[in-house]
């Protein structure tokens, strides 16, 4: 594992990286040049027995060239072009980078006139060539992995609100694994998945907790910007493996087999709120079978995502999280028809409410959804977590302490006073199927011991030094009177 100031170290050199594209490129451009040159100069370093991860440098026809070609080539007037020629090779040397590339072009008049372009470039290719960046030696997978998390929370964060559209905080993606628990080769579906965090989450937590491999990843995405995101997520850390679509999942889903929609052992999602053009018209005859509890509003796509996941849930043992705004927690209508036959199915596990400002979309509040196959009782539970954060800006925070109390009270499925309490399906439906959090766990407050005699010397205290202040005020008026 890295440590603090190694963590440092990269952050530095990448902040530099930045620095030096950031006021010619927008943040989607800038995002992507950077983290496309740190895929070249991470497969460019590994060395010739790990084939499945290295360009073979060459200085023939038809072969992309190396990084360090490429960097001792910097000042050469063709430079854009040769490494749009090696992130082209680079594509076709490993299916997973398919069509990674599509939107990033270093000899594109983007990147500025052709003296500027060689001069960023250039500087782009020195960046990458310091000592932070070399990919040799046992670590590099992890080096490699934590410089594209970096550089995605960095994008994100400049980006402020469109920059929710790819990034799932990594606070919010470890509660979601240590409430699913993933294990080794268990397949693990996000039909919203970004940049692809969750399911790296998942899987390196499966990873973690087993000493050997991960998990079977499958993802759709309807950026194609973001969708290449996630390829080259995924590539750096080390999953070749994962199974990327580019669509929109509501109206075009991809990850089907034998004409029916892929089941997983794990399903995970934050996707996006209140989507209005989702494919409702069509929704009612869906060949997948995906609204049969009922069809979702058209002005929002919440419940589709929803009723999307839980078709997609293996039988006997498949579970589910998704963030989700609090309104679909109580909302009337289709929503609440949709809501109620879920939980008469058994299928709603938990609620736990989340603090404000988490994501960087929204400063509402949210709340993790999960939903089981294997459900023992025909009871849900509630999680009020939305008081135990670490206040920042622009975002708060989950801190490890506040991700260790949430992980232990669902571990343990009880009641704790002021914090969570498991309700019966009978009281929820008596409460018109609200599964609003604060309904049924009661805040507690909090209960101050106050010195009497203490704050009636600071009165005391107080009222002195106000009579003071009045006096002289009273004095000075009258001095400005006389004068």
């Amino acid at each position: 594992m890295l440590d603090a100031q190694a963590k440092r170290t990269i952050c530095h050199a990448l902040w530099r990286c930045f620095d030096s594209v950031r006021g010619v490129a927008d943040v989607g451009e800038a995002r992507d040049h950077l983290l496309a040159l740190l895929v070249l100069k991470y497969a460019s370093d590994r060395t010739a027995e790990e084939a499945s991860h290295a360009i073979l440098p060459s200085t023939n026809g038809g072969s992309a060239p190396s990084f360090e070609q490429l960097l001792n080539a910097k000042h050469m007037p063709d430079i854009g072009q040769r490494i749009d020629r090696a992130l082209a090779e680079l594509e076709k040397q490993h299916p997973l980078l398919h069509d990674a590339f599509h939107s990033v072009r270093f000899d594109s008049s983007l990147l500025g006139e052709p003296k500027q372009r060689q001069h960023l470039i250039a500087d782009l290719l020195s960046c990458f060539g310091l000592p932070e960046f070399d990919f040799r030696g046992g670590a590099s997978a992890e080096v490699a992995g934590f410089a594209c998390e970096t550089l995605i929370k960095e994008a994100a964060a400049v980006a402020g609100k469109r920059g929710a559209e790819f990034f799932t905080p990594p606070e919010v993606s470890r509660l979601i694994a240590e409430i699913l628990q993933p294990e080794v080769d268990e397949s693990v579906g996000d039909p919203c998945c970004g940049s692809g965090t969750l399911l790296l989450t998942c899987s390196a937590f499966a990873r973690t907790h087993s000493g050997g491999e991960g998990c079977r990843l499958f993802g759709q995405e309807k950026n194609g910007s973001t969708w290449a995101l996630a390829k080259i997520n995924m590539f750096l850390h080390g999953e070749l493996a994962a199974q990327l679509a580019w669509g929109d999942t509501l109206k075009d889903p991809r990850l089907v087999a034998q004409g029916q929609l892929q089941t997983f052992d794990v399903v995970v999602s934050s996707p996006p709120f209140n989507v209005k053009d989702w494919g409702q018209d069509a929704a009612a005859t869906d060949p997948y079978m995906r609204y049969r509890r009922g069809v979702p509003p058209r002005a929002s796509a919440d419940y589709a995502f929803i009723s999307h996941m839980v078709e997609t849930l293996k039988p006997g043992h498949g579970r589910m999280a998704v963030v989700v705004s609090h309104g679909v927690l109580f909302r009337s209508g289709a929503e609440l028809q949709i809501r109620r036959q879920m939980l008469e199915e058994g299928l709603v596990d938990t609620v736990i409410a989340l603090p404000v400002k988490l994501l960087p979309n929204t400063p509402l509040p949210i709340a993790l959804l999960v939903l089981r196959k294997d459900k023992s009782d025909g009871r849900v539970l509630f999680i009020d977590a939305s008081r135990q954060f670490e206040h920042g800006k622009p975002q708060n925070q989950l801190r490890d302490e506040d991700l260790a109390q949430i992980g232990s009270t669902y571990a343990a499925r009880a009641d704790v006073e002021g914090y969570a309490r498991l309700v019966s399906l009978e009281e929820i439906l008596q409460n018109d199927c609200n599964l609003n959090v604060v309904r049924y766990v009661e805040a507690i407050e909090q209960v101050c011991n106050v010195d009497l005699e203490t704050l009636r010397a600071e009165r005391a205290q107080l009222r002195s030094e106000l009579e003071g202040l009045e006096s002289r005020f009273a004095s000075l008026i009258q001095e400005v009177r006389r004068a």
